[in-house]
């Protein structure tokens, strides 16, 4: 199928607390669920589709449409998911550089890898708030997070 294809993982009920959508998007993928439609069900599960799980849904739903991750460029030789902390990794699109790392709580300078040498604004594009302005090739931003951190880093 060649490298364009885009990566289905697994459906995002099936790990990290049935709510697996930041591991998804971070590495590129297209979301996938198994969710059921109440008014087709013949009996209830946990796969039912709730007003709760449909604002989560349509939330993730409209980053992954906003962003398109998995349309550009899984750049895998920036991280070593063996060594490097926390978890990270780099998708290229366009003009920007969209980072997703993973731990369960991190606290520390974080590497953004793979940037030019120019300015960049980062932001935390699953809350849209902005987090500073840096300049590439090796930029530096000290984070907080638990569970995932995402970021896109996009000329200034």
């Amino acid at each position: 199928m060649g490298d364009e294809v885009a990566y289905f993982g697994d459906h995002i009920e099936l790990s990290d607390g049935a709510d697996d959508f930041a591991s998804t998007i971070g590495v590129g993928g297209v979301v996938g669920s198994q969710v059921v439609l109440p008014a087709l069900a013949r009996e209830k599960s946990k796969s039912d589709l709730t007003p709760a799980r449909e604002a989560i849904f349509a939330k993730w739903l409209r980053i992954y449409r906003d962003k398109m991750p998995s349309a550009g460029t899984y750049m895998g030789t920036l991280y070593d998911i063996g060594f490097d902390r926390p978890e990270a990794h780099a998708i290229r699109k366009d003009q920007a550089m969209y980072y997703a790392f993973f731990a369960r709580q991190w606290t520390g300078e974080l590497q953004l890898r793979g940037l030019e040498d120019r300015e960049y604004k980062v932001v935390d594009y699953e809350t849209g708030k902005y987090l500073k302005t840096v300049h590439g090739p090796k930029a530096m931003l000290r984070a907080t997070f638990g569970g995932h951190l995402l970021l896109e880093a996009s000329p200034d």
